[in-house]
């Protein structure tokens, strides 16, 4: 099955907005954030994680964003499990934010990597560019 590459680029792009929307209900419902405080966690522990995503939308399989967004997703849940489910353990303030940096930037690495064979290997391609 050859998929268009604006449809490829679409779920791309549609995935990155979705792991900003999961850190946006993290901000907003457990953390009580400003706009400013967002931007800030967005610029920091987000950013670098999502920069195999956006790097994929430039290449000749924007599907790839998917499978960087779909490793790191996890990450940004088990935060919000950390902080806001999970009853005080004692001990400070939470660290979980620095794991969502330091193990979902490989993870998202290796999400990126392993789609385009994933996808070869159920026969799916993306258009090449015109």
């Amino acid at each position: 099955m050859v998929m268009s590459r604006k449809h490829a680029l679409i779920g791309g792009i549609a995935a990155i907005v979705f792991v900003i929307a999961l850190q946006t209900f993290n901000s907003v419902g457990c953390y009580d954030h400003t706009l400013s405080t967002f931007l800030a966690v967005m610029g920091t522990f987000l950013m670098v994680p999502l920069l195999p995503a956006f790097v994929s939308l430039f290449t000749a399989n924007p599907l790839r964003a998917v499978g960087a967004c779909l490793l790191f997703a996890p990450w940004l849940v088990f935060a919000y499990y950390t902080d806001c489910v999970r009853p005080y353990q004692g001990g400070g303030a939470s660290m979980i934010y620095v794991a969502v940096l330091l193990w979902g930037t490989p993870c998202a690495i290796v999400g990126a990597l392993l789609t385009g064979p994933v996808m070869r290997l159920f026969g799916v391609s993306v258009a090449p560019r015109r």
